[in-house]
């Protein structure tokens, strides 16, 4: 029993050995093998898509091809008959309206039966009411005037003429066998039938040329279907064109719905032919003429609404509430259904779809049952899975998560205490130390306001140290105009919110043109380039920054107007300028910022604005950094609160090239070039030149203030000149 012990303990104490100082290793290992299982059950779950993808199309395919079957045989029938309507119109002369007895057209006519088995009936009817046709003559018809007597079983044609040429008309039949040769005719001298009144032969007249006629009660059987139909015109001495007659050709709806019956796409598949109207014209099985026994003009087309199978009357519903989709899906009796609908059109005067409707399943059985397997096997591995993760996943993620939140408050730069986290994974206790030695980087933060400080001193892991060098760098300084009015008229969390809008806004410009933001005060931005990033294009980036800041400004004011929220007037102020860049402050805290006498030059270009009531001014020295590449006027040489020396300023207007959200305008283009000369001759002390285009100015552009400044200043030197050592400064007497 003892021995038994000792064994146990040393196994105890090799197992914890092991398990004490063991590697991340080892873990991944048994998580790999995890993934392993979980990329069977991908796997699986990727087959169990796929297969009824393969289903799907397998569906869609024959479904398709069904379709371009039916399509091709029916645009095949129409297309045979409006080929031969067109052939006889152009062989038949009608100027004779004794040419329907010629043979030669007779035996055109019957020729066109022989050759063309789908169709049913070929005739020509002319305007004084004369007819010739020829019919095709089923088993076991009879004679016309006999309906008791059966036709030889060789009869295949019946040709039909008429003659109203005589006060009483002549109706004659002939019967035609199978080699062409007359076997027999009837004569009867009463004519129930006209052609004239028939739709084929009204609607080509009423259209003037080639028809498809709507489908109708053939006359004197119990067939619906449907005529191509073309008039023929003749010219009278005068040369006047007439119609002399119509020729027309039939085509039965049975042989297409025979067609369909023969189209085999699945076990239970159907295929049919529809109008828009919702008239079944040709459907497999039943009969969509059954209207009655006999003929009967009033006879009409079976609706998709009467159809025997109730999914036929869904998926056309279907198609009706959407008819963009020729492919649908939907659900019938428990059973998944696919519909496909593919127009037949022929102009105008025919507009038919054909339709397949075919259940899902019928394509998908034995792919469903290997389904139904897969997903058994995908559950049981799953459920295995699952209590696997849960177990490796818990021993894991502990300590990992624990570390996760101590580093995401020292992203969020909180002041942390020592981590307390105990692991026995060798590769988490080297993530505490370096947990440990960031917090002691990350506790200067405070001090700092740039992120990308932070982001070296995190990269350092030391901690910042005062001192500062100097650099050339581009300031700017923004201000809202008549801020204090506008909080006075707000409450205080209304505001606040207002003005935070609109610091986001600005602030992502500057920061997305490399620019650093030094504070906020109030309702101003402080921010500047080239510090502590290098920026070759500083002066550049700024100006770019502050047109981008208007504009975007001029849209933020649009949307608050609709939205009962004041607007923001801000001014601009840029200046390049060497100054001292870097960590000023004291032990407990630290800023980075600038110093310098150019700092105040920038800010007081801010509200130089409020003077010359421009938005953007620049000093001189950033001009002549980028005066290429943006447009900007002149408007004063000034002397600042507290200074003697004269600096030179400008609008900036625009940006040359590129960015087309901030490209100047013909007008401020015209504006800024003309205001240029003019105040060159105001420097110049040529008062009456620069009035004469400072004037011209004004009419094209009445409401550019410093352009009517101008017209003053100029007013007053031509009358009251300066002395002669005057520089042009103009010497500003507020911030």
């Amino acid at each position: 029993m003892q021995k038994y012990n000792i064994n146990n303990v040393a196994l105890f104490q090799k197992v914890y050995t092991f398990f004490s100082e063991r590697k991340l290793q080892y873990d991944i290992i048994s998580s790999f093998i995890l993934l392993f299982v979980f990329e069977n059950l991908i796997t699986l779950s990727f087959t169990y898509r796929s297969n009824n993808i393969v289903s799907l199309e397998f569906a869609r395919h024959s479904m398709s091809q069904s379709s371009d079957s039916i399509h091709t045989r029916t645009k095949r029938y129409l297309d045979d008959v409006q080929k031969v309507v067109m052939l006889c119109h152009s062989l038949i002369d009608l100027k004779n309206t004794s040419c329907l007895t010629s043979k030669q057209i007779q035996e055109c006519l019957i020729q066109s039966l022989k050759l063309y088995a789908h169709f049913d009936n070929i005739y020509v009817g002319l305007t004084n009411g004369n007819f010739l046709g020829v019919e095709r003559r089923k088993a076991g018809a009879k004679y016309v005037s006999q309906s008791d007597k059966a036709l030889p079983s060789n009869i295949r044609f019946l040709l039909e003429i008429q003659d109203r040429s005589q006060a009483q008309g002549i109706e004659l039949w002939q019967y035609y066998n199978d080699d062409g040769a007359l076997a027999g005719e009837e004569k009867n001298e009463i004519l129930n039938f006209d052609a004239r009144t028939r739709p084929w032969f009204t609607l080509a007249e009423q259209k003037g040329g080639f028809v498809w006629t709507d489908i109708y009660a053939f006359s004197g059987t119990t067939s619906m279907g449907i005529t191509a139909a073309i008039p023929v015109y003749v010219s009278d001495d005068g040369r006047i064109m007439k119609m002399a007659g119509v020729i027309g050709v039939d085509l039965l709806l049975d042989d297409l719905a025979e067609f369909m019956q023969n189209q085999r796409i699945s076990d239970r598949g159907i295929a049919f032919i529809v109008s828009r109207s919702g008239q079944i014209v040709a459907y497999p099985n039943g009969n969509s003429q059954d209207r009655g026994n006999g003929y009967n003009s009033q006879r009409s087309l079976m609706s998709v609404s009467e159809a025997p199978d109730r999914q036929i009357q869904m998926a056309f519903q279907m198609h009706k509430d959407h008819p963009d989709k020729d492919e649908l899906q939907f659900k019938f009796n428990g059973e998944t259904y696919l519909a496909k609908f593919t127009p037949i059109s022929d102009g105008d005067s025919l507009d038919w779809i054909v339709g397949i409707v075919v259940p899902k399943s019928d394509f998908a059985k034995n792919i469903e049952d290997m389904q139904k397997n897969e997903i058994f096997i995908i559950l049981f591995v799953a459920l295995i899975a699952t209590s696997v993760t849960f177990y490796l996943s818990k021993r894991i993620s502990a300590p990992i998560i624990a570390i996760a939140r101590e580093t995401q408050r020292l992203k969020e730069f909180y002041e942390t205490e020592p981590l307390e986290i105990h692991s026995n994974i060798a590769e988490i206790k080297m993530m505490i130390e370096a947990i440990a030695a960031m917090r002691s980087s990350l506790q200067s933060f405070g001090k700092f306001v740039p992120k990308v400080l932070v982001r070296r001193l995190m990269m350092k892991g030391t901690e910042v140290k005062l001192g500062g060098k100097m650099s050339e760098v581009t300031t700017f300084f923004s201000d809202i105009q008549g801020f204090t009015s506008i909080s006075e008229k707000m409450s205080a969390d209304k505001l606040v919110l207002h003005l935070s809008d609109y610091f986001n806004e600005l602030s992502k410009i500057i920061v997305e043109t490399n620019g650093t933001i030094d504070k906020y005060i109030g309702d101003s931005i402080m921010a500047f380039w080239n510090a502590p990033t290098l920026d070759k294009n500083h002066g550049f980036n700024a100006c770019h920054a502050a047109l981008l800041c208007q504009k975007r400004l001029t849209e933020l004011n649009r949307q608050w107007e609709l939205e009962k929220k004041p607007t923001f007037i801000t001014r601009i102020g840029l200046h390049t300028t060497d100054v001292i860049v870097g960590n000023i402050g004291s032990d407990e805290k630290i800023n980075y910022t600038l110093m310098g006498d150019g700092v105040n030059l920038g800010s007081r270009l801010e509200g130089t604005n409020k003077v010359y009531k421009t938005k953007i001014l620049v000093s001189e020295s950033l001009h002549k950094l980028v005066a290429e590449r943006f447009l900007f006027r002149p408007v004063d040489i000034v002397a600042v609160k507290g200074k003697e020396e004269g600096v030179k300023i400008y609008e900036l207007v625009g940006q040359m090239s590129g960015d087309s959200r901030i490209l100047p305008s013909k007008e401020e283009v015209d504006l800024c070039t003309r205001f240029a000369q003019g105040f060159k001759l105001y420097t110049e002390q040529r008062w009456g030149e620069a009035l004469k285009l400072f004037e011209g100015l004004k009419n094209d552009y009445p409401q550019d203030y410093v352009v009517n400044m101008y017209i003053e200043r100029c007013h007053a030197f031509k009358e009251n000149p300066p002395k002669k050592n005057w520089d042009g400064i103009f010497v500003l007497t507020s911030k």
